[in-house]
């Protein structure tokens, strides 16, 4: 890549980063309503478990489908349109695979609520096996695609581009588990400073105690960081299609895409605690 190809995006770092900051903080909204507007008793609460509030979901679905599509939009990579096709098939069967079982935790039945293990992982081990699927599938898919091309120059770095932008989209639908993260913090204040009492990092009365889960937030915002300081090299070393309009917008949504599986591990984590 010549220089002057890099000093052409290194000018659209700003904005770059402006937007990435806008989605996160996108997600963080709607994690911020789920759990303001969620309606749980004082067992629920404990759990870290939420009522849906209505209308939240569908938005939140809405929202990440926005972010799946505007990503191909906008694709970062040298790939052709099937490759951006086998991406967009593979992170809406992961937001399929998500979206179901987070709706069905909850307002569980009372019966199902008696199970922890349910009640706080069955919807992730669900996904996290769905997610496992698809990289294999993706894996599979992508080299299948590379070995039918006639041209099969560039194999090496066709077949990474459509591999990481699939591995994207499917990491995407991790911020589905937001909300968990979002009802686990206040849950964790609402006890109004227990403390840590029960030791671990558990409050008095068997929740996560508020020193927790700023832990959790914290090494969330470092990621985050890492990542954006990600995205800037990757924007310095940008060599997109020349048909794509704003291949930088595309950059902007990867880190934000990966961070779904950051999002799951913090959830994850705080419902084992």
């Amino acid at each position: 890549m010549s220089e002057d190809s890099k000093t052409a995006w290194s000018t659209k770092r700003g904005v770059m980063l402006g937007v990435q900051v806008g989605v996160y903080l996108l997600f963080a909204v709607f994690g911020g309503i789920w759990a303001g507007l969620s309606v749980s008793g004082a067992d629920a609460a404990a759990r870290g478990v939420a009522a849906l509030p209505s209308g939240v979901a569908p938005a939140l679905i809405a929202a990440i489908l926005l972010v799946l599509f505007w990503f191909h939009a906008n694709w970062p990579f040298r790939a052709t349109m099937v490759d951006r096709a086998i991406g967009v098939i593979v992170g809406i069967l992961s937001v399929l695979a998500v979206s179901s079982p987070l709706m069905s935790i909850y307002g569980i039945s009372d019966e199902l609520a008696g199970d922890p293990l349910k009640l706080r992982t069955y919807p992730m081990a669900r996904w996290a096996a769905a997610v496992a699927g698809l990289l294999v599938l993706l894996t599979i898919v992508s080299f299948a695609r590379q070995m039918a091309r006639e041209n099969r120059s560039h194999l090496i770095r066709a077949l990474s581009h459509c591999v990481t932008g699939g591995a994207a989209s499917i990491s995407l639908a991790g911020w589905f588990y937001l909300p968990y993260v979002a009802v686990a913090g206040r849950a964790a204040f609402s006890t109004g400073g227990a403390g840590d009492s029960a030791g671990g990092g558990v409050s008095a009365n068997g929740g996560v105690s508020p020193a927790m889960f700023i832990g959790v937030v914290v090494a969330m915002a470092l990621f985050a960081v890492i990542l954006a300081v990600a995205s800037v090299w990757w924007l310095d070393e940008l060599d997109p299609d020349p048909k794509t309009r704003s291949p930088w917008i595309g950059v902007a949504l990867l880190p934000v895409m990966f961070y779904g599986l950051v999002v799951f591990a913090a959830a994850l984590f705080l419902q084992l605690v």
